[in-house]
């Protein structure tokens, strides 16, 4: 696979896993989101971060993702996924039902997935943990996070309390815990990143990168075809809905490219143009798409010299 890194120096730690590194340089801030358009790796890229995070290393090397599964079953990597249905109870803290062997019901109080995450963190002050939120667009920030988005703030940790509502337990939110998500740009079934979190976190821009992709492949070039959908689709709509290479990186035959294409990308567009086969073709090119009638023609998607290059 093609070298998805840098060539930055990684300083070497020679913790095992079952033992705490001491604290070095602070590589990373402690609350950042990598965005960008669909298939560009943000989601594959966070093992990279929170195993460098957790290991005081700079980014610098592919994703180890032994290490990574290492630190999850360790307890210092913890990897959730924000929905619309994602509240503060599954979060922080909230009040569940619990039936016992006659039947009877009763309530306690129960902390939520990342309370839980940041008491464990508060044993090891010595050592980083990292809290990843995979597509942390998609829930609304206000209901999940409440208090807690004003004690993630970089001066705020270990400093401010806030009184939980349920438990009336003081928490705060500890320095060794770096929170981490990922963003999709083109995501329209959500409103803008809410204010209050974009205010609180660093940035880390993923876009296509058409340069990882083979340049013969059956007769295809496939870092051309990237580039040059891409221009139609910035051209037509905006550069946060281009197409990542990730799609494309692991195809070996044009059998693989055509069926990337029918089954994930030309269904992207479709969403993005909203079927509007004019610009899908505009897009793709008149050898894929036809016009009357409106089609894909599946057949050409197996021919190199359908591909706009």
């Amino acid at each position: 696979m093609p070298d998805l890194w840098s060539s930055e120096t990684i300083i070497p730690t020679s913790s095992p896993s079952n033992k705490i590194p001491q604290p070095l340089e602070n590589f990373f801030p402690l609350n950042q989101i990598l965005c960008g358009p669909p298939g560009t790796g943000k989601t594959f890229s966070t093992t990279a971060y929170a195993v460098a995070i957790c290991d005081n290393q700079k980014l610098g090397a592919p994703p180890d993702k032994k290490r990574f599964d290492q630190l999850r079953a360790d307890g210092r990597i913890k990897f959730v996924t924000f929905h619309q249905s994602y509240g503060y109870e599954d979060f922080i803290e909230g009040i569940k039902p619990t039936v016992d062997e006659r039947g009877n019901i009763s309530y306690k109080v129960e902390a939520g997935v990342f309370k839980k995450f940041c008491d464990e963190a508060k044993k090891f002050p010595t050592a980083n943990f990292v809290f990843i939120i995979d597509e942390i667009n998609r829930g609304n920030i206000s209901k999940i996070f409440g208090e807690l988005i004003t004690l993630i703030e970089d001066d705020k940790r270990g400093e401010l309390h806030a009184t939980l509502p349920y438990s009336q337990d003081e928490f705060t939110v500890p320095k060794n815990v770096y929170l981490l998500g990922t963003m999709n740009t083109a995501d329209r079934s959500i409103a803008l990143l809410d204010t209050a979190l974009r205010r609180r976190f660093n940035f880390v821009e993923m876009m296509p990168r058409p340069e990882l992709l083979n340049e013969n492949l059956d007769g295809i070039n496939l870092r051309k075809v990237l580039e040059k959908i891409n221009e139609q689709i910035e051209t037509l709509l905006d550069r946060d809905h281009t197409i990542g290479h990730a799609y494309l990186i692991k195809c070996e035959k044009i059998e693989d490219v055509a069926e990337v294409f029918q089954n994930k990308i030309i269904p992207l567009l479709q969403e993005y143009f909203f079927d509007d086969y004019e610009k899908i073709r505009d897009v793709l090119g008149e050898k894929i798409v036809s016009l009357k009638p409106y089609r894909i023609n599946v057949d050409a998607l197996k021919n190199p010299e359908s591909y706009p290059q």
